[in-house]
């Protein structure tokens, strides 16, 4: 997925944004789970109570100590308080066991106030009939404590990812726009390089030959006027690469055929028909392109097939067809190929299988294809020793 780069600081907010509300959509779930946990504590503590007042009306000594020691054996700490709400008996609490009777009893009364102050209300038992008021207070069970600290353990976990997540991504960022900047300059100057070394080569003939008849005169001013040509082209490439490009209906044929002549006469074995470079199309295959970037597509890949088959004879043929409302174009090569799982890599800025390669061309190729024509670019085969099938998918003219 590409993100313009307007939309950048929008698309970060917007993941701040989401990280704080699922966090907080936790907090509150934990917190609602937690208060249903007390609720449930209160209304078992309740009915305990409601049967140990029946068992002390009763008078059945034995029974009502026997249901005490019950109730004292759950998970929550348990502390009965008399009339003036001063701590009698406890349970579930034995850091109190070892303390004096006086510092076991000041220490019971804090913890009776902490659990009042987290929400835990104190369950009475009112027996008229005996003239008597009991206070049973209680604390939160291991796995409510444990609840309680839930969020906050996410949240710098979270946090912690986040941090991380954030730093590699600036390091990552950083290093992908180095590559470009670095593969942007050996671009241009290999782009600008070739005709600029022509256009000196016929200087320096039409220089060295003291009379040079009117057909050799002709032929070097056409090829000069290519290469100044070409110089035109590689800025009007710069220029429109960096805007928004008008797309129109062209015939793709002559487009493809030009960057495969191009191609053909430039790369190391191709002039001596070592690798043959085949356009495979209908004349009036018709898309919806700039020609100007389409064609530096074009280059890139078949300069990138003729390349990989590294002065062995094959061939790098373009296939062109319709399919519905879109139009097809293959780049097939008989080169090194690409292992599968480098396939997505191949189209990552800075990223090369090329011992001098700077990453440059497919990203740039993707960029053209998918942001500006809105299409798509991918590989659909490649194999080691067997060469590797581009495809590029476009709108129909």
């Amino acid at each position: 997925m590409h993100i313009p780069y307007r939309f950048i600081g929008s698309f970060k907010a917007a993941l701040f944004a989401l990280a704080v509300a699922i966090l907080f959509g936790v907090l509150l779930y934990t917190n609602r789970l937690v208060n249903d946990l007390r609720e449930t504590s209160r209304r078992y503590l309740t009915l305990k109570v409601e049967r140990y007042k029946q068992l002390f009306s009763q008078g059945d000594d034995a029974a009502l100590e026997a249901y005490l020691t019950e109730m004292t054996t759950k998970d929550f700490p348990l502390i009965v308080a008399d009339v003036n709400r001063l701590p009698i008996s406890w349970s579930g609490l034995p850091e109190l066991e070892a303390l004096p009777d006086d510092a076991a009893k000041t220490r019971a009364l804090e913890y009776q106030k902490a659990w009042l102050k987290s929400g835990n209300e104190p369950v009475a038992i009112d027996i008229p009939e005996f003239g008597l008021v009991y206070y049973f207070y209680y604390g939160d069970t291991p796995q409510i404590r444990r609840l309680r600290y839930l969020p906050w353990i996410e949240l710098v976990l979270v946090g912690g990812l986040i941090f991380i997540g954030y730093i590699g991504f600036v390091n990552i960022k950083k290093s992908e726009e180095r590559s470009v900047w670095v593969g942007m300059a050996r671009e241009t100057a290999h782009q600008l390089g070739t005709p600029l070394t022509s256009l000196f080569g016929w200087l320096e003939l039409l220089s060295e030959s003291s009379e040079v008849d009117v057909c050799s005169r002709t032929s070097l001013q056409s090829e000069m006027k290519r290469d100044l040509e070409r110089l035109r082209s590689v800025a009007e490439r710069f220029n429109q690469i960096g805007s928004t490009a008008a797309l129109t209906p062209i015939r793709l044929k002559s487009i493809v055929a030009g960057a495969a002549e191009y191609v053909q006469r430039r790369v190391p074995g191709a002039a001596g028909r070592q690798i043959q470079i085949v356009v495979d199309m209908s004349d009036e295959l018709t898309a919806k392109i700039n020609p100007t970037l389409f064609e530096w597509v074009v280059e890139n890949l078949v300069k990138n097939g003729a390349e990989a088959m590294k002065g062995k004879t094959g061939a790098v043929i373009i296939r062109g067809e319709q399919k519905n409302k879109k139009i097809i174009v293959d780049v097939s090569d008989e080169g090194a190929g690409v292992q599968r799982r480098y396939w997505k890599d191949m189209f990552r800025p800075g990223w090369t299988t090329k011992p001098r390669g700077w990453g440059l061309g497919l990203s740039l190729a993707r960029r053209i294809i998918c942001d500006i024509h809105r299409g798509r670019i991918f590989f659909i085969e490649s194999s080691i020793d067997k060469g590797t099938t581009i495809r590029m998918i476009l709108n129909a003219g």
